[in-house]
């Protein structure tokens, strides 16, 4: 288990050098795209110290985590909604979040592991926390180039039509728009697959998710997430963060692929 951890945690630290969210920013007019959009192009990380091993959990739950890598404790708190920074549950998921978060340090079966450290895709938002990305907006879309996993997501912004109910995806389906310097993208068509985070925090194929992209300035968007599940939780819940920009770069290879051999190490080899 410790080299699967490690793996993951040090591609999701990052340095606290941006601004809390709720900070004032000053009005800023962004240069467009041929097409009109806020050219909000470039390269971006988030800077408030969040990896994916807890978003409920302070430093007391990651003490094991931090041993292992050396690592400064992640102090960042994602949760701004309930006020108790915890996952509104219905009562019968928080005992499957609780097998779940028991699980994961000694797995007895490989369903029981995060499905990152498994090889699959992060899903949204976790995917956001995820080290370093590129946006690039071609006319009529946002793209997002992640350097974690070769991820992506295309955004269409032309309003058309929603996948069929049935076709579930690991990163779900996005439809985005532009309220001013705010891209806002609805997420649906999710699978029940993705974790939101290493410890089991979980979901349905339920998922609704509304993206709020705020470009306050050249050099920072605040961005806000409200999820949604009404087979799994019994409200919705928000988390919230802040992209910096980055100077601009080749993303480095950063590959994870389905049939690593991680879980056999954290099994222990067994075979289940």
């Amino acid at each position: 288990m410790i080299a699967a951890v490690v793996a993951t945690l040090w591609l999701t630290a990052v340095p606290v050098i941006g601004q809390a969210p709720g900070d004032t920013p000053k009005a800023w007019d962004p240069p467009r795209t041929p097409d009109g959009q806020p050219d909000i192009q470039g390269n971006w990380n988030q800077r408030n110290n969040i990896t994916t091993y807890s978003l409920q959990a302070g430093e007391a739950d990651r003490a094991e985590h931090i041993g292992i890598t050396g690592q400064n404790a992640a102090t960042g708190r994602p949760i701004k909604d309930p006020p108790d920074e915890k996952i509104p549950y219905q009562p019968w998921a928080a005992k499957v979040a609780a097998f779940h978060h028991e699980q994961h340090r000694n797995p007895s079966k490989p369903q029981y592991i995060d499905p990152v450290t498994r090889g699959f895709l992060e899903g949204v938002p976790r995917i956001n926390l995820q080290g370093q990305f590129q946006i690039l907006q071609p006319p009529g879309y946002v793209v997002i180039l992640h350097e974690y996993g070769h991820t992506y997501r295309v955004i269409p912004l032309d309003g058309r039509p929603r996948l069929g109910s049935n076709v579930k995806l690991w990163m779900g389906d996005s439809r985005g728009r532009w309220e001013g310097n705010t891209l806002v993208v609805d997420v649906t068509n999710n699978n029940d697959q993705t974790w939101f985070d290493i410890v089991g925090s979980f979901h349905s194929d339920a998922l609704h998710m509304v993206e709020r992209w705020t470009f306050v300035n050249p050099d920072r968007i605040d961005y806000e997430v409200t999820i949604e599940d009404t087979k799994v939780f019994t409200r919705p819940w928000k988390m919230a963060w802040n992209f910096g920009r980055n100077k601009p770069e080749e993303l480095m290879e950063s590959a994870v692929w389905e049939g690593n051999k991680a879980p056999l190490v954290i099994l222990n080899g067994r075979e289940n």
